[in-house]
Order: C-alpha cells, then structure tokens, then sequence
C-alpha cells in the first residue's frame, strides 16, 4: 500500500473510529493480560498506548466536532444561516458516548464473565453506535445543506442556492433592507430569498447583526464575534482578539504531550542498553532524537507556563517588553516602526541595534536549515511553521496573541513609529 493510499484510507471517519476504539480497549486490556509483566511493566505499556492514543483519539475527535458543530466556516466565509439538524447532533454525540463506554467495558466485561447477555448487549451497541457516530455527521451535514447555506464575510454576504450551483456574494453596500425573522427566506429581500429553502434558518443573533452590517458596514462587535464565531481579524474592536484559555491549555496540553513522549522514549534506548537488551551504538543512531525532542520542547513547555499568564508583551517607559519569544526588554531607541497589517504586529529593530538572540533551540536549528537551502542543490523541508521563529531583526506577532492592541497605548504615547496598512 502507497503512503498516499495509507493516508486516504486512515481519513475516513469509520477508519479513524475503529483506530480510536481500539487504543481504548488496548490500555482497558492490560490489567487483565495473563503474562509474566510486572506492575511497572504494566504501567509503562499503559503509559505508551496512551501517549500513542492520545494522537488518535485527538484526530478523531477534532474531526468529528468539525462535522457536527454549528456555525462552521465555508471557505473565507462563516455560515450564520442553514437548516438546522439538532435531532442528527444529539444522536451523533450520544453514539460517541457509548462507542467510548463500550470501548472501555468490552474487555473487563469479557475478562470477568460476569454476565454474557452484557457483554453481548456491549458489542451489539458498539456495532451501531461506531458507523453512526462516524457517518451521521457527514450524512446529516449534506442534506441538511441541500436546502441552501448563507455565510459572510468581509465582501458581502454569500448565498449558497438549494440547487447547489454556484454561490455568489452580495456586497454589503448593495444588499438592501433585511427584516426581522428567524427564516433567512423571509428576511432577505425576493430576488435573493428564492434561492434558498424554506427552512433555512438564521443562527441566533445573525439576522439582527445582517441587517446592521447592510445598513452601517460590515464591522462586527465583540458580541456579533462570539455569537456567530467569526474570524477576529474581520473585527476592528481589539478585545474581540485574545487567546482563549482552552488555547493556552492545549498548547501546553500538546508541548506536555510531545516532551513527555521524547523523554520516556530516551530513558526507553537508554534502559535497554544498560540492561545489555541492545547494543550501544543504538543510542547513537536512534538515541539522538528524542534527546533532542526533549531539549527543545523542555525549555519551551517550561516558558509557556511561566509567560502565558502575562500576555505578550508590555508597554513601558523604557522600551517594548516581549514576553511571547523571551527577548525581555527592547529599548524605544532601538525599534525603527511597529507595523500593523490585518492585526498581525511587527516589530522591526534598526539596523545598528543590537541582533535579537532566539532562545528557542528548535528555532535556531531551523534558521540553519532555511540557510542550507539556499546553497544546496537538494531541497529541504523546512519546519518553520511549527515554532515561533524571530528574526535577528524582527519580531512577530500573530492575531490571536492580541499585540496589536499595545499599539494603540504606544501611537497614543508617541514611543515608536507605527505604521498600518
């Protein structure tokens, strides 16, 4: 099987499902398995399939809250009216529910052989709840949008036809007077109403800010972001911008993950050669990466808990303080502009400043890599996505970590060139 097959055939819901039950009846088994393993054996087995579960079981779930929540975004644009199917989103969870508890009963129930008709009534409820919660979602989502869908955007509002030709947008300036109503037929005007089915309805709150943004521009409140869960940048009110605290503990949740991971994989090479189970070149051929792993993701997890809490960055008479890449203190004399573009925040050093020296181990061997390819023939994957890289010179923020709100206190207070586009 080619990797691309591999990778198509481990996308489908009903595969990843099966994948996700498997790992939870794996780390139920263990206790019951009738071997010579020793309690710190068990634990250690418990402890890997769980770190190899916990990926599973992260991708399976994220797939199935992205086919099953509403509002959900089409494109560059946010659904804020479609049919509903509330009947379809509670059988779908409570068919998760019970594919987790049956995949986690399945095996105590038929180690102990307290009852057969229970563990019977277990697999028979496993065998339906599995293709239900792995189908209904997809199933209920395409034939709810059969009846037609109304996102926006910043260009205007979208109409996805019943038909399902091709959508068009309407500029806001050009959409005319929205009435009240919770059907989306009723409350546009006739010539945009008949593409859509009668029961389309409005996502609470939408067909009251529609109306405004038709008549005042599209600008969103705070309340219209939460309500409709539009993109934040689409927003000029700053405090629609903030790293949720569900954000910030799953970036620590995954760094705990993946730094835990490296660090039991290293004891593990390291445990076998001792015990003479594998030869010791194995630690320099294998050894070298989760040691790795566990020096760049350490320190990262470590400033992640110590700075999330205070933002990233401040405002103070002596300079920009940055907390998010560690640099401490920059002095106002040494920043040539602060630049603002769609709420992403640059900070640019002159060039007699002083080099900004990355902290971040991971960072600087991917500044090495990125300077390889330049010289060689061979192209390689750069890993810059994943980490928060600066430039010697620079220093970026993203959206959501709301930098640019501080920009506002230093234009006001005339510290540094701001510059927005």
């Amino acid at each position: 099987m080619s990797p691309h097959t591999a990778r198509f055939f481990l996308s489908l819901p009903p595969v990843r499902g099966f994948f996700a039950v498997l790992f939870l009846i794996l780390v139920t088994a263990v206790p019951f398995v009738d071997s010579e393993l020793g309690l710190a054996a068990r634990i250690g087995t418990v402890v890997v399939v769980l770190l190899l579960g916990l990926v599973i079981w992260a991708a399976t779930l994220s797939g199935f809250v992205r086919d099953v929540r509403e509002p959900r975004p089409l494109h560059d644009a946010v659904v804020v009216a479609h049919r509903p199917r509330r009947l379809a989103r509670v059988l779908s969870w409570t068919a998760l529910g019970v594919v987790i508890l049956a995949g986690l009963t399945f095996v105590p129930l038929a180690a102990t052989e307290v009852n057969d008709v229970a563990l019977v009534l277990c697999t028979l409820s496993f065998g339906v709840s599995l293709p239900v919660a792995s189908l209904l979602p997809r199933l209920s989502r395409w034939y709810a949008d059969g009846a037609g869908l109304v996102a926006v955007s910043p260009d205007g509002l979208r109409l996805v036809p019943d038909r399902g030709d091709q959508h068009r947008t309407i500029p806001w300036p050009q959409l005319g007077t929205v009435l009240p109503s919770s059907s989306a037929a009723q409350s546009l005007p006739t010539a945009l109403a008949e593409d859509l089915g009668g029961r389309v309805r409005w996502r609470p709150g939408a067909c009251a800010a529609v109306a405004r943004w038709a008549d005042e521009g599209f600008d969103p409140t705070a309340e219209e972001m939460r309500a409709l869960h539009l993109e934040p940048r689409w927003s000029s009110d700053p405090s629609t911008v903030t790293s949720s605290r569900g954000d910030r503990w799953g970036l620590i949740a995954f760094q705990s993950w993946a730094t835990l991971a490296c660090a039991l994989l290293a004891g593990a090479l390291i445990w076998a050669v001792v015990v003479d189970e594998a030869s010791w070149w194995i630690l320099l051929v294998l050894g070298w990466a989760p040691l790795l792993g566990v020096a760049i993701l350490a320190p990262r997890l470590l400033r992640t808990l110590r700075t999330d809490g205070k933002g990233p960055a401040e405002v103070s008479p002596a300079g920009w303080v940055d907390h998010l890449h560690g640099q401490g203190l920059v002095a106002w004399e040494d920043i040539e502009s602060i630049e603002v573009r769609d709420q992403h925040t640059l900070v640019t050093l002159r060039a007699d400043a002083p080099p900004l020296i990355d902290r971040d181990l991971g960072n600087r061997m991917n500044h090495r890599l990125e300077r390889l390819q330049g010289r060689s023939p061979v192209q390689l994957r750069s890993a810059g996505p994943l980490f928060r890289a600066i430039g010697p010179r620079r220093l970026e923020y993203p959206p959501e970590s709301g930098a640019f709100a501080l920009v506002l206190e230093v234009e006001k207070q005339g510290r540094a060139l701001v510059l927005r586009n």
